[in-house]
């Protein structure tokens, strides 16, 4: 048994309308999480939308020039009824542009490492803003850091959750894809 999953427009901000410049799915494509399915472009910066669920494209319900806000249904996704359980929908799949980090990776003694997801065309950036610290209990797409490049800030959504147990970068340190954030205890 599959059950049909929305992927809607996570949290993108202080934007009520941006127009869908370009789609990357279409009906009958295999997605993962994680994967974009589509660029909206803001009066300030263009983002890629990531896939909250995996399966078979079902439904494309947007066109390119479209104009969407937060919770606005893209797709929908048939997942099979043995991913159903990791497909189900985050309630804010994304809270800034930033594609969601990689799934983490568990290190030795159950921690599991936060990573800077795919920035684009940046390898050093500096983190400006860190909104968690040892101690904390963080769920997935939680934001856990703000970088900043030359054309915009962008939230860095937690890829794990639990405790953070390690705080890896302050303030001001410059960051590239993949460099660890935090480690967190898994829940």
């Amino acid at each position: 048994m599959s059950q049909l999953i929305e992927v809607k427009v996570p949290d993108i901000g202080d934007f009520s309308e941006v127009p869908v410049i370009e789609l990357f799915v279409k009906v009958g494509d295999t997605i993962r999480v994680d994967d974009a399915i589509a660029t909206l472009e803001s009066d300030k910066a263009t983002m890629d939308v990531p896939s909250s669920a995996a399966g078979v494209v079902k439904e494309v319900l947007v066109a390119i020039g479209d104009k969407v806000a937060e919770g606005s249904v893209l797709i929908r996704v048939e997942a099979p009824a043995s991913t159903a359980r990791e497909a189900t929908p985050a309630p804010s799949p994304t809270p800034a542009p930033v594609p969601a980090a990689p799934p983490a990776v568990a290190a030795s003694g159950g921690l599991v490492e936060v990573r800077v997801p795919d920035i684009g065309d940046f390898s050093e950036v500096p983190v400006i803003e860190l909104f968690m610290k040892i101690g904390d209990t963080i769920k997935i797409d939680d934001a856990i850091a703000t970088l900043e490049s030359d054309k915009a800030t962008m939230d860095v959504p937690s890829s794990a959750a639990g405790v953070v147990r390690e705080v890896l970068v302050s303030v001001g340190d410059k960051v590239a894809e993949g460099t660890v954030l935090l480690k967190v205890e898994a829940a």
